[in-house]
């Protein structure tokens, strides 16, 4: 991916389709590691983005708002929207995948757009995106299933590297998928009907476990911080992240013990107690039902992705 070479009114430098895929390309998809230039810098781009959070923390100042986003969180970003992730001080290293796509990749028919929306509105997509979320200049969906994403960004990113024959028709193929899951995590957690105060709350309460999720934190606790009760809490917090506290927290640790399975060389069981879990054989039952695999084999599975960064 090459530096931005024209710019907009305003001096925010603008990413062209052959900047980003070189000559003739529609996809392309990196670490942020990868590019450390481009963090925290505004800029925009003529083609739509998507953003996975893999490790630590920033805040997403887009299109005049801003917000935090952290481990498991999906951000869809429009074209020609300025934007910027700027890094939050912290333990974790600010890490993630970045997926860009021109909306023609997928649907041949939108080789004039560039638009999220207009391509969610194509024979692909028309019936699964919500009608309530169009013509947002980005979409953030909190805390997401890694199991469901974190994996198919994995996939993607490991195909795109290794660019072997037939990787576009694959790497096409598995961002289908993300889309549609998206929208159907989109749907589920109906975001986009919560008042701006109880998303402001419901940041909040996501900041705090993404804190302390090492600790015992029950509902009672993080409802007493909000302060709201815990009934209500635990219903908004559902509407907006698709799960309840409970099971919001567990993911966040499993979450993390895969990111320590990949980049550290602790024993399992050492993992499980970093992450909260006093009893292994819980860790193991948590692991395998989010994560589809146990701890060892997805050390094992994923030793690609933990020698090439």
């Amino acid at each position: 991916m090459e530096k931005p070479q024209i710019y907009d009114e305003n001096g925010i430098p603008v990413f062209t389709a052959e900047n980003a895929f070189g000559k003739g390309g529609k996809v392309h998809i990196h670490l942020t590691t990868e590019y450390p230039d481009f963090v925290g810098k505004p800029h925009k781009h003529e083609f739509i983005e998507i953003v996975y959070i893999i490790s630590g923390s920033a805040t997403h100042k887009c299109a005049g708002s801003e917000y935090k986003v952290g481990m498991g969180d999906v951000v869809v970003i429009n074209s020609n929207t300025p934007h910027a992730f700027c890094e939050e001080k912290s333990n974790d290293k600010f890490l993630a995948y970045d997926l860009m796509f021109t909306p023609d990749f997928l649907d041949p028919s939108m080789l004039s757009t560039a638009g999220f929306d207009e391509l969610c509105a194509s024979f692909l997509f028309y019936s699964l995106f919500p009608e309530s979320a169009r013509n947002e200049a980005d979409l953030h969906l909190s805390g997401a299933n890694y199991g469901m994403f974190g994996e198919l960004f994995n996939k993607i990113y490991i195909e795109y590297r290794a660019k072997e024959k037939g990787y576009t028709e694959i790497v096409r193929a598995y961002t289908v998928e993300l889309l549609i899951k998206l929208f159907r995590q989109i749907d589920k957690s109906s975001v986009n009907r919560l008042s701006s105060r109880q998303k402001e709350t419901v940041n909040r309460a996501v900041n705090y476990l993404r804190e302390s999720f090492q600790s015992h934190v029950t509902l009672e606790e993080l409802a007493m911080q909000v302060f709201l009760s815990k009934d209500y809490l635990n219903k908004i917090f559902r509407k907006a992240t698709g799960l309840p506290v409970n099971a919001f927290l567990q993911k966040l640790r499993i979450e993390q013990a895969a990111k320590m399975l990949l980049t550290t060389d602790l024993t399992v069981d050492a993992i499980a107690f970093e992450c909260g879990y006093g009893d292994v054989k819980a860790f193991y039952t948590a692991f395998k039902k989010i994560m589809n695999t146990t701890p060892g084999s997805y050390r094992k599975d994923n030793s690609f992705f933990s020698n090439n960064n």
